[in-house]
């Protein structure tokens, strides 16, 4: 069966002497497409098949195919003129090539994917909401919470007194995050940027073994 979706090319390689292997995300999942020539200057498909770009392509019930019917949605231009929005937004590509299976909705998170591209907070909306369709559900419900528990996934309250990895002020703020829907306004100050960065990095190595490369320490 032959259809025509979009596709975020998350990752790209070298293929042969004129070609490429675009690895992209599509709400269909992920496929490896064959970009035949793409190489060449003259060759019409060259500007669209290049790292984080969405297009649209004919889609095929195989791994891997040849990229067909292809047509250029978006460059994310402005991302790629800024290198430390780049370097951040790019951790969701990052969990897209590493954490994302067969299992999971693409069509929501291809979604979610997108819309986080362009939104100046997106890797951290991203990685916290996609940890529900991980498997990860996190708890704010406590009553007189204290901070969050990253081995509980779950506040901490002054009943229980857990160990708070992360304050009430930048707990709330997380919660904004993992609420996050279309249109909020979000606020975050450069210090709580940092300790939901941590949260997310060490969440992610203590619940699946993951150390996401993009978020430094």
């Amino acid at each position: 069966m032959t259809t025509i979706t979009k596709g975020l090319i998350y990752k790209t390689q070298d293929y042969k002497e004129s070609s490429k292997l675009l690895y992209v995300y599509s709400p269909l999942g992920k496929v490896t497409l064959v970009a035949n020539g793409v190489k060449s200057y003259k060759h019409e498909y060259r500007v669209l098949a290049q790292y984080l770009t969405e297009i649209e392509f004919s889609y095929h019930e195989k791994d891997m195919f040849a990229l067909a019917q292809a047509r250029y949605i978006d460059g994310f231009d402005e991302l790629k003129t800024d290198y430390i929005k780049l370097s951040k937004q790019s951790i969701i590509l990052e969990i897209i090539d590493h954490l994302i299976t067969s299992d999971i909705d693409h069509d929501k998170v291809y979604a979610l994917a997108i819309e986080a591209l362009k939104h100046p907070f997106g890797y951290l909306i991203f990685t916290l909401k996609l940890l529900f369709a991980l498997g990860y559900r996190l708890n704010f419900v406590g009553e007189n919470p204290t901070g969050f528990s990253i081995k509980n996934a779950s506040v901490t309250t002054t009943h229980d007194g857990d160990y708070a990895d992360m304050d009430i002020e930048t707990t709330i703020t997380l919660a904004a995050l993992y609420f996050y829907k279309s249109g909020d306004m979000l606020e975050i100050e450069l210090n709580q940027i940092k300790h939901i960065e941590h949260f997310i990095k060490t969440f992610y190595r203590y619940h699946m073994d993951y150390d996401i490369k993009g978020l430094k320490e």
